[in-house]
């Protein structure tokens, strides 16, 4: 074979740089096969459509479509059956009403679980960076209050507090320095009552004193052995009537020697 023969025969084997050429003009110009580079780009299309054809698909609902009609769509989409279906972790600190809301909604939304799952995560980890924000706002808050309250008071607010506590204490509503506020606080760190009690407390041991408050000298039928138990009371192991440097120890002592006198008039 000649070398032009060589040459002819490589040229009718060699497909064209264009193979749309060889199509009808009609079909060659159609923009939907531009971007194919060649005849096996083509038929690897060809291929991968005809794969899609036996996929189940879903019909996206259109403006008339009801309830029901987008209830099948979420069902094919992941959603479990009913609103238990859903595994979820929502942090430490959801309770059981939340997490049983949240089911609902997710449910009642069109949520699949994978969906449910990855915004109950995020709301978690939103919840853990919120409580540990709150949780810094409100001692920096109650750190606030102590020194407000120490500069008003003086050098003796801790004694003064004590006073305050023991007051609560003999008339028994201590719980009520508990009660939660609205912002989470405690009752009991609000500065006007925590000065209001210091004031009613000193006022109570420099005009009243202490047992008249609580019905040593007024309430009737009084026993001697009332009296006794009220001083092993405060006489105990362990209490500020032992401890010299105990901010409450010279109130202490002298309710003690109060009582001890009324002991020995009866």
């Amino acid at each position: 074979m000649s070398e032009e023969q060589v040459a002819e025969a490589a040229e009718a084997t060699t497909p064209s740089d264009d193979w749309r050429s060889a199509l009808d003009p009609a079909i060659a110009g159609d923009p939907s096969i531009q971007h194919i580079g060649s005849v096996e780009a083509m038929a690897k299309s060809y291929i991968n459509a005809q794969r899609m054809v036996g996929a189940e698909k879903i019909a996206v609902p259109g403006s008339w479509a009801t309830e029901d009609d987008w209830a099948a769509v979420y069902n094919k989409l992941g959603r479990p059956e009913s609103a238990d279906g859903y595994e979820l972790q929502l942090g430490d600190n959801a309770d059981a009403d939340f997490t049983d809301w949240f089911r609902s909604a997710a449910h009642s939304v069109g949520l699949s679980s994978t969906q449910a799952q990855k915004l109950a995560a995020a709301y978690g980890e939103y919840a853990g960076q919120a409580q540990q924000l709150s949780e810094q706002q409100l001692d920096a808050r109650q750190a606030e209050i102590e020194t407000a309250l120490r500069k008003e008071h003086g050098g003796d607010f801790d004694a003064k507090l004590a006073g305050a506590q023991e007051m609560l204490r003999e008339l028994d509503a201590a719980e009520f320095t508990e009660i939660a506020l609205a912002d989470g606080s405690l009752l009991g760190d609000n500065p006007q009552l925590i000065g209001m009690l210091i004031k009613v407390s000193e006022h109570i041991k420099n005009v009243t004193g202490e047992d008249t408050l609580a019905g040593r000298d007024s309430r009737p039928g009084l026993s001697a052995q009332d009296v006794q138990d009220r001083i092993s009371e405060l006489t105990q192991q362990g209490s500020p009537y032992w401890e010299k440097m105990h901010p409450d120890h010279a109130r202490i002592v002298n309710q003690v020697n109060e009582l001890y006198e009324q002991l020995h008039a009866e």
